[in-house]
């Protein structure tokens, strides 16, 4: 997510489960429980320096990490500890970085590199057209295939890999690669099970849903006619419910039931960035750069209602990060 200097906020990102979010500041660094809104810890400028990406490692005490200062390094951050305990440098900026369990993807300019957890080994590279939006996405369940997804060289394109299967003594796999839009992709997101795919491109009016197994469309998820930034798409842990939040300001929420139809369209404030996790199957929550939580409570029948507001910003013990 691009910087929002009204607030201060650098990037906002859910963890594998959705259940928390981390909060990357140029004062620093939060991460909060998502319900309810609670500060989990949080690190000042003087701890840690300005934070510009954060990935947690599910609900685990290792943050991974990346600063301005030091902005091609990839720095473990132990909770308990409340310091860096690992680092591994690159040639170039770190765009992007995607976790689960066992493994991280890393953006750079033209590559996605995949390094083990613990080790920090690389286990896979994927190459990606130098310069086109860091976006990556990995399967989060403990289960094989380990699809990872990002941009292939053909616009509008996907490629798809097994890193469960690059690591050393395995069978190398060779990315496949799906057509999915006629433009450029500005956001994709893989099921928790790896079993779906999510993209849209950069008109932003529909979102594509793809079947990782048979590489063919399944559906196509109408978002509105007028033309849109699409900043993120969201999976239930089932893979049975879709959001996505876009610079309308407005969060659409789609349930696979036959064919997928639409649950909800929830509207925040537009004009910022923003990023929407569900917190079970009838709630959904939207983060947003300008420090505001939003969460709306929607039904099969099409209702949806916000049911709670929130400045995250002002959560917490201490105003170290505020304004």
């Amino acid at each position: 997510m691009a910087h929002r200097r009204s607030s201060g906020i650098t990037s906002l990102a859910f963890n594998q489960d959705q259940g928390c979010f981390a909060c990357c500041h140029k004062n620093g660094l939060r991460i909060y429980n998502v319900e309810p809104l609670v500060e989990k810890t949080h690190y000042t400028k003087e701890d840690i320096g300005e934070v510009v990406l954060c990935e947690m490692l599910h609900r685990t005490s290792w943050l991974l990490v990346v600063t301005a200062r030091r902005p091609c390094s990839l720095m473990i951050l132990d909770d308990q500890e409340r310091g860096f305990i690992a680092e591994v440098f690159f040639k170039a900026p770190i765009r992007a970085i995607k976790a689960r369990r066992d493994k991280v993807a890393l953006v750079l300019n033209s590559t996605v590199q995949v390094l083990a957890i613990p080790t920090l080994n690389r286990v896979a590279l994927m190459r990606i057209p130098t310069g086109c939006r860091p976006l990556c996405t990995i399967a989060t369940d403990q289960s094989v295939p380990q699809l990872l997804a990002a941009p292939a060289h053909r616009k509008g394109s996907v490629q798809l890999v097994d890193v469960s299967r690059v690591v050393k003594g395995a069978q190398s796999s060779t990315p496949a690669v799906m057509g999915c839009h006629q433009n450029d992709l500005v956001c994709l997101s893989l099921s928790p099970n790896g079993t779906r795919l999510a993209t849209a491109s950069e008109r932003g009016t529909i979102i594509r849903v793809f079947d990782t197994g048979s590489k063919t469309m399944l559906h196509e998820l109408r978002r509105g006619s007028d033309y849109a930034d699409v900043f993120c798409i969201n999976f239930n842990a089932t893979g049975s419910l879709i959001c996505c939040v876009s610079d309308k300001g407005t969060m659409h929420i789609w349930s696979a039931r036959g064919a997928w139809t639409r649950l909800a369209a929830a509207k925040a404030f537009p004009d910022t960035r923003a990023q929407c996790a569900f917190i079970d199957d009838r709630n959904a929550v939207m983060i947003c750069e300008d420090g505001s939580y939003h969460k709306f409570s929607f039904a099969t029948e099409g209702n949806c209602h916000r049911t709670d507001f929130d400045l995250f910003l002002q959560v917490g013990d201490d105003d170290d990060i505020l304004q």
